[in-house]
């Protein structure tokens, strides 16, 4: 049997937990694979409900080959987290045999738990690494060294890029998965919309030194034949910001949040659009240990994608398929967009 641990809604989400929607894709794609070779798997979708409200855990029979297991949440979120840990091990202990495989998403407040109980159980443990999250949250060398130490260890690997088996572990099994692979109909649309619309996809962060920032302010180097259509997720705090910092930089006619879509609605609104642009503010030295899963979407589609030259991107299969900024400069990617579109 195969258990596969991560923070999974796609399917449905009956414990309102909070939604990862790049963690739920990405685990999607792995899921379907296995399946495609008719082999079984049960989803432990794991998360702390919205609503801070008691829920019981549920089952949900996805076919033949899937089974969703959504673990139960409790009313305070300090509760909720010991109650999350009290379920894995329990799960770990007295389901799951030493014949089993193991596929984790990497989180970095429960990879202790896996490791654990891996030394006594002996299961075969697959460590799924989309990123160090020390490396995302900007901290020193040493905190991402150590928990890039903490990953290793494991009978094999799923890497979200081409860096990430030099870094860790290369004498293990391992497949590099840079996001979803699946191909969308991508036959041009007649598009109505009078400027070019170019598309940003990701989270909202209310840092003013983060992405969405990035991508806005390099509209401030196009004309207004252009416009940007934003699709994303964040905190209302963030969302309120960036909406406000849009009317205080009079870019309101022609940026648009579009709010947050996903499966079919996100799909089908990016063929609508004529460019896509993956702005990053991390340096290699920080990004090196991640890959923007939405550069795989924009290509699904047909996009043609402009980056920020970031070493995940440069050094990956896709990198002949994307154009790059010379720097993260506004000035520069703004005039790479007009170039390309």
């Amino acid at each position: 049997m195969i258990y596969y641990f991560g923070y999974y809604t796609k399917n449905s989400n009956p414990n309102n937990f909070l939604e990862f929607p790049g963690c739920s894709n990405k685990m999607s794609y792995i899921v379907n694979s296995i399946k495609s070779s008719n082999i079984s798997l049960t989803v432990i979708c794991l998360g702390e409900s919205r609503d801070g409200a008691n829920h019981k855990s549920k089952d949900l029979k996805v076919d033949s080959l899937e089974n969703n297991f959504f673990v139960g949440t409790m009313k305070y979120k300090i509760f909720s987290r010991l109650y999350l840990y009290f379920q894995i091990i329990n799960i770990l202990l007295f389901k799951v045999k030493k014949t089993d495989t193991i596929i984790f998403y990497h989180s970095y407040y429960l990879i202790f738990l896996f490791k654990f109980f891996k030394k006594i159980k002996k299961f075969n443990l697959i460590i799924e690494v989309e990123e160090s999250y020390k490396a995302a949250w900007g901290k020193s060398d040493a905190e991402i060294y150590n928990e890039i130490q903490y990953l290793k260890g494991a009978d094999a690997y799923i890497y979200v890029n081409d860096l990430l088996p030099s870094i860790i572990e290369n004498t293990k099994p391992y497949v590099v998965c840079y996001g979803a692979y699946d191909i969308k109909d991508y036959q041009p649309l007649n598009k109505s919309h009078k400027q070019k619309r170019i598309v940003y996809a990701g989270l909202i962060a209310e840092k003013d030194d983060s992405d969405i920032y990035l991508a806005v302010n390099a509209m401030k180097y196009l004309d207004s034949s252009y416009s940007l259509s934003i699709l994303g997720y964040g905190s209302n705090n963030a969302l309120k910001k960036i909406k406000q910092y849009i009317v205080e930089n009079n870019l309101s006619t022609n940026i648009v949040y579009e709010g947050f879509l996903k499966g079919d609605d996100y799909i089908n609104f990016l063929k609508k659009c004529d460019f896509a642009i993956n702005p990053r503010v991390l340096s290699d030295r920080l990004s090196d240990y991640t890959f923007p899963s939405k550069v795989l979407a924009y290509l699904s589609v047909g996009l043609p994608v402009v980056s920020t030259p970031i070493r995940c991107i440069k050094e990956s299969k896709v990198s002949g398929l994307v154009s790059f900024s010379e720097s993260v400069s506004l000035a520069v990617s703004g005039k790479l967009l007009k170039m390309c579109i």
